[in-house]
């Protein structure tokens, strides 16, 4: 006859974060950014096209073969002109582009190259989607999927990608678990059939996992009353007056409006009640300036800290500013990859399942 285990059974609703050395569950936080796409499991070191990064975006642009040649080229060709042979980041051309057009508006005298500008500018945000299109093929990244899998009802998400990555992860994995319709904290509409799958077996959780795009998302779009409404293909050129539902990499970012002020006041309620945070390819640029006062200002005093970064300047950054959040009792670990945190979960996640729940 089995009997029940007499160890004491972990709190529902909180991460397991034994795998990373530290014994006692909490409500987890992980915050997502562009080196957690890059390092996705799909990504090939040897690949010519990868995900962009900011520092990165035109020569990946580059690197592209997608068909839309003319936008492509024209969009080049005016980098080239403007900047030289040295490629901008993307903060640093749409900053450039975004404050001619206002030191225009500030100023009109003379027409200038303006609408020079806003032709790059409107081919800068359609080439978006079709270029992460371009290097994120149609399937899952492993490592996220694990991250999914670890993850207990009231763990959260918070991201600074345009892809849809996790988005696709939480849809494949989480599965009744995750409900688009409410789990970006905002209501959505439109095509929510294409994020979501509650098929199988298993309760619905009362609340469901959390996904807080802070930069918005290219599988989002705004309909005539504001309201949120998904699109089924995120990484389709959207037409010339279909505006993207993100924020332009700008340090001076746009909150003010629907439906990223309610996701940015949500994300600092969210931060001051997690005491483990997990930060995930995000290197908090030095002039990330709202993101900095955010963490700041809202992280507690925290159990457990992870950072997942290559650069080890950017994990010290991090470290700096959540520097009054850390206690000589904080357990602080730090990791090169996304693929290092992937693997570790698939690990512990794997053991879990092989390991059954009475002896």
């Amino acid at each position: 006859m089995k009997v029940a285990s007499s160890a004491p059974q972990p709190k529902l609703g909180w991460m397991d974060l034994s795998p990373f050395g530290f014994s006692k569950r909490r409500a987890a936080l992980i915050v997502l950014g562009a080196g957690a796409t890059r390092g996705a499991s799909f990504v090939a070191e040897s690949s010519v096209l990868r995900p962009p990064l900011d520092a990165d975006f035109f020569l990946q642009l580059r690197a592209s073969d997608f068909a839309q040649e003319h936008d492509r080229q024209a969009l080049l060709e005016f980098v080239r002109e403007e900047f030289g042979d040295s490629d901008p980041s993307m903060e640093a051309f749409y900053s450039q582009v975004y404050l001619h057009d206002q030191f225009v508006a500030d100023l009109p005298k003379g027409k200038g190259r303006r609408r020079r500008y806003e032709w790059a500018m409107q081919r800068f945000l359609r080439l978006i989607p079709p270029l992460f299109g371009s290097a994120i093929p149609d399937e899952n990244c492993r490592w996220h999927d694990a991250l999914v899998a670890g993850l207990d009802a009231d763990d959260a998400i918070v991201s600074f990608n345009y892809d849809r990555v996790v988005d696709r992860s939480l849809r494949d994995v989480a599965k009744r678990k995750w409900d688009p319709r409410r789990g970006y904290d905002v209501e959505a509409g439109g095509a929510v059939a294409s994020w979501m799958d509650h098929s199988g077996t298993g309760r619905f959780v009362k609340e469901g996992h959390r996904l807080l795009k802070l930069h918005g998302s290219l599988n989002w779009r705004l309909g005539n009353q504001q309201q949120l409404q998904l699109t089924e293909d995120p990484y389709a050129r959207p037409e010339p007056d279909e505006p993207l539902c993100i924020i332009p990499p700008l340090w001076q970012k746009s909150v003010d409006e629907p439906p990223f002020h309610d996701l940015w006041i949500s994300s600092r309620a969210l931060l001051t009640t997690r005491k483990a945070v997990l930060f995930i390819g995000y290197s908090l640029p030095p002039t990330d300036v709202y993101t900095q006062a955010m963490l700041r200002i809202d992280v507690p005093n925290l159990d457990f800290l992870l950072i997942a970064n290559p650069d080890p300047e950017a994990r010290a950054r991090l470290k700096r500013v959540l520097q009054s959040a850390l206690r000589s009792g904080t357990r602080v670990v730090e990791l090169d990859r996304m693929s290092d945190v992937g693997q570790i979960l698939s690990d512990a996640n794997s053991e879990a399942e092989a390991t059954p729940a009475f002896q």
